[in-house]
């Protein structure tokens, strides 16, 4: 029994693989081009390149791996838009035989028609406007949010962007809900864009800084002059800021919240990488907790799947006196595609 569920993660990594991710490539290209008889050498390309472009990363960390990684991942992003449209066509053809050649450019065109358009969208930053009320402010205040920039994934030209638009807002803060980074060995060079911030930064961990060189991160930042908060809480004239670390576990807001004494005549806010605790938050006395993570799904029809993880996954919820807004995230991660998504620099006026 032991060694069938060992089996059975590995059958349907490989099912996903090879039927969502190289079936569409074998099948379009196999009707665009009936004549067409690959050889053992170009499968192995097509099978095994996307996976050794990925991990090449992983081997060998630096900035040739990681393109050939990102390279990689966005042709497997392709390879899934193919795959939504090939599976209708094949229900289709299965009730009437379809011109074959004919379809195969069809889905080739309709593949690389929207794949552009995701990739193109992925480079636009939309600035979105959330109006809050905040009577324990003496004045107002303009925030600047920012999540899953993804650097490693993105490169650190879209950072500089991304610093440069925030500088045109300006923000009497900004805060980094996670995920800034998700590459190993992002040296601090590439990161230099976040030193020139014309306002005072604060960021929280997300789960990819966790899944890399942490503590080698969060000291690059300090350096940057970002302000690193690991589950503590910080006084900004009428804020109380509290910043906690990302965890798995749903218990991680209700743990940690505690420890930490709450300011009545403040204006609360949380940042908290992950849409969790969010009960336990506005029981504290949270009055606005900020999250990401869920990149509204990146890629239609993944949000579907990712609302069944975080029911509350992109935008404004309230939660007794405690507004709750969650990021799409600002860059992405794995392909670089958004379709039914879109890349987000948050301005939070409180009022």
């Amino acid at each position: 029994m032991r060694n069938f569920r060992n089996i059975v993660p590995l059958v349907v990594v490989g099912t996903f693989y090879f039927g969502v991710l190289m079936y569409p490539v074998l099948r379009i290209a196999g009707l665009t081009f009936p004549d067409w008889q690959p050889g053992t050498p170009t499968l192995l390309v097509i099978l095994v390149g996307p996976l050794a472009g990925r991990f090449s990363y992983e081997w060998l960390p630096n900035p040739l791996t990681r393109a050939l990684s990102a390279g990689a991942l966005t042709w497997l992003g392709f390879s899934f838009i193919a795959f939504m449209f090939l599976v209708p066509w094949e229900f289709a053809n299965l009730i009437h035989a379809l011109p074959q050649e004919a379809s195969g450019w069809g889905l080739l065109a309709a593949t690389g028609l929207v794949g552009a358009g995701g990739f193109l969208n992925t480079q636009l930053l939309a600035v979105r406007t959330i109006e809050v009320r905040a009577p324990q402010l003496i004045r107002n205040i303009n925030i600047v949010q920012i999540s899953d920039v993804h650097v490693g994934s993105r490169s650190s030209r879209f950072l500089a962007r991304v610093v440069k638009r925030i500088n045109k807002l300006s923000a009497d803060y900004v805060f980094i809900t996670g995920d800034l980074i998700d590459g190993r060995n992002i040296s601090e060079r590439e990161l230099s864009a976040l030193a020139n911030l014309e306002a005072p930064t604060y960021y929280i961990i997300g789960n990819h800084e966790r899944y890399v060189d942490l503590e080698a991160i969060c000291t690059r930042l300090r350096n940057l002059g970002v302000h690193v908060l690991r589950n503590e809480s910080h006084t900004l004239g009428d804020i109380q800021l509290v910043g906690i670390d990302d965890a798995e576990s749903k218990t991680q807001v209700r743990t940690v919240l505690p420890t930490m004494d709450a300011m009545p005549d403040k204006f609360r806010i949380l940042l908290y990488h992950r849409p969790d605790g969010v009960r336990e938050a506005a029981a504290w006395g949270v009055h606005l907790m900020l999250c990401g993570h869920t990149h509204h799904g990146q890629i239609f029809p993944v949000n579907y799947l990712v609302k069944r993880f975080f029911p509350r996954f992109r935008g404004s919820y309230r939660e007794d006196d405690l507004l709750l807004y969650i990021s799409p995230g600002t860059g992405t991660w794995g392909p670089m595609l958004r379709l039914g998504s879109r890349s987000e620099i948050s301005m939070i006026r409180l009022s």
